[in-house]
């Protein structure tokens, strides 16, 4: 009877997780195999690592690495400061307020590329107020942000719809966080940036770390905003293998399959990484609840 009650959880999930993992091992396994040209479509089939060797060798890769590794960091510090902040705000707020601060996660991804292209294009809403106020003398004059090389566009994208989450990631250790002990800390002499700097961030930096990883992690395989706000060149990692698997010649499909694999396990090792950070801050003697 002990037994049965302890395996019903598993047994309840297993349907869901064999078909996840089904679809997603069973991807990712046809994928590695064509890659290593197992399960080529044309020539023969023979086990190669040439496509990764090409891969590597190759000078836009290398590009589209460095270009999504600088997006990837840069929007994900922004999103860490900035859901910080909202975080920080949220227990003060009431009704409609905290309402705001969910709406950007209650919307896709490519939703939002779509609003952000709307916002801030030159022919956007932004700039059509700031010329209807007379700030500024042409549509034109207001800066290029989107489908530009540095990727405003996408890093803008990343920073509304990612920083509530890390928000939400903060929330529950906000309110784990008496009042009390704001008011001992005032008694003793502690400022409020003191008592900030030295009881609240120790006691929020495991879980900022960890939001902060996942959101990286997931930013560094994304795919629709850097699709729909970036440019033809260079390409995030992601796009540049869109572009190599659909494209013409269908002799580069290896080096799109060798491509994703490289993503997957980047992603995983991030991931990984995330986690064990998470477990390291999260011990008994880093946790400062006791």
């Amino acid at each position: 009877m002990n037994m049965w009650r302890n395996l019903k959880p598993y047994l309840l999930v297993l349907p869901a997780i064999s078909v996840i993992g089904l679809l997603f091992f069973g991807g990712f396994l046809l994928g590695f195999l064509e890659s290593i040209g197992l399960y080529s479509l044309v020539g023969e089939r023979e086990i190669s690592f040439q496509p990764y060797v090409d891969l590597l060798q190759n000078a836009d890769f290398r590009r589209s690495i460095l270009y999504t590794l600088r997006i990837t960091a840069l929007s994900t510090l922004l999103s860490a400061f900035v859901g910080l902040a909202l975080g920080l705000s949220f227990i003060q707020m009431k009704g409609i307020g905290r309402r705001i601060l969910q709406f950007p996660m209650l919307i896709p991804h490519l939703a939002v590329a779509y609003l952000v292209a709307l916002l801030l294009m030159q022919s956007g809403w932004i700039s059509r107020l700031l010329f209807a106020f007379g700030w500024i003398d042409e549509i034109q004059d207001f800066p290029i942000l989107v489908h530009e090389s540095f990727g405003w566009g996408i890093i803008s994208a990343y920073v509304w719809k990612e920083s509530p989450f890390i928000a939400f990631m903060l929330v529950p250790v906000l309110l784990r966080i008496q009042d009390q002990w704001g008011q001992v800390a005032r008694i003793l002499g502690a400022g409020r940036w003191a008592y900030f700097r030295e009881i609240v961030l120790p006691l929020l930096m495991p879980s900022w770390l960890a939001a902060s990883f996942i959101v990286f992690a997931f930013k560094f395989s994304a795919f629709e905003i850097p699709l729909l706000l970036g440019v033809t060149y260079p390409q995030m990692i992601s796009v540049f293998a869109y572009q190599l698997f659909s494209g013409d010649i269908v002799n580069e499909r290896p080096l799109a399959l060798a491509l994703n694999i490289l993503i997957a396990f980047i992603t995983a090792l991030l991931g990984l990484l995330a986690y064990r950070l998470s477990k390291s801050w999260l011990g008994e003697e880093s946790r400062g609840w006791n």
